[in-house]
């Protein structure tokens, strides 16, 4: 099955680009023009207050990028292999986990990108941390999970892939890419306040909460931490290490069984 997915991802990396003058460099304009547009606008506002803002903004920016590519992917994928689902028995979780290797390979080279940023700020990031490869896995669990979710009624419902884009378009602003990420107290502390009844208050007050707790937001600066700020944040501790790695696997296997019991639907809904 491994050689499977490698083989159908790489297929589709290969393809999505052939035949168009610039290629690959397509996948990287979007977050180029992302980073110097944001770049430029937020640096008077944020970039005094946070240590290597370029980096800080553009390892964000890889983050989400890889996030909304493998969720509208998995979305859009039902529909752009109608031909072969229609045609093959085969289990479709194959088409879900090809989505994710090729939308990997994208993000390993913006990664590159990243590290080149870093070599002319004379920035040495900590990619070889031994807690890398558990922000990979818990990136792969959450993005697959969620795409999965999406995916399984993008069929029946086929209003999902727009809905999703203009979520993702909300979720970008709601999101600490830009600014910065503030902990008042840890995450358990006002989890455990939160269940005592020490709601907020009011709509600005539970936006922030949202933003607070929200996986991406999480993620995005337990990556942060690691590869830019372990000398001076430190890593995040095995507890919440752990206990967001199994909310992140706890999202992939219910994507995993949704989807897995809705493939059964699928010829009938085309």
């Amino acid at each position: 099955m491994l050689r499977i997915v490698w083989a159908v991802g790489w297929a589709d990396f290969v393809l999505k680009y052939r035949g168009s003058f610039f290629g690959y460099l397509w996948s990287l304009a979007l977050p180029a023009m992302k980073f110097l547009v944001i770049f430029h606008v937020f640096r008077s506002f944020v970039g005094g207050e946070i240590e290597n803002y370029p980096l800080y903004l553009m390892l964000g920016l890889i983050v989400w990028e890889y996030f909304a590519r493998v969720t509208h992917g998995c979305i859009a994928m039902l529909r752009h292999k109608e031909g072969v689902i229609q045609k093959v028995p085969f289990p479709r979780l194959i088409l879900i986990f090809a989505v994710g290797w090729t939308d990997t390979i994208v993000f390993f080279t913006h990664c590159l990108i990243f590290l080149v940023l870093a070599w002319m700020m004379h920035v040495s990031p900590a990619l070889l941390s031994f807690y890398t490869p558990l922000l990979l896995l818990q990136m792969l669990l959450l993005f697959l999970g969620t795409g999965m979710l999406l995916s399984a009624y993008s069929l029946r419902f086929r209003d999902i892939e727009h809905i999703w884009s203009m979520v993702l378009q909300v979720l970008f602003w709601l999101t600490p890419i830009m600014y910065l990420y503030t902990l008042h107290s840890p995450l358990s502390r006002q989890a455990k306040d939160m269940a005592a009844g020490n709601l907020p208050s009011t709509a600005w007050g539970l936006l922030d909460t949202f933003i607070t707790f929200q996986p991406l937001s999480i993620l995005i600066h337990d990556t942060r931490r690691v590869v830019l700020y372990s000398q001076t944040a430190g890593v995040p501790s095995a507890v919440h290490a752990a206990i967001f790695t199994a909310f992140c696997f706890l999202v992939f296997a219910a994507g995993t069984a949704l989807f897995r019991y809705r493939s059964t639907y699928f010829l009938q809904e085309y």
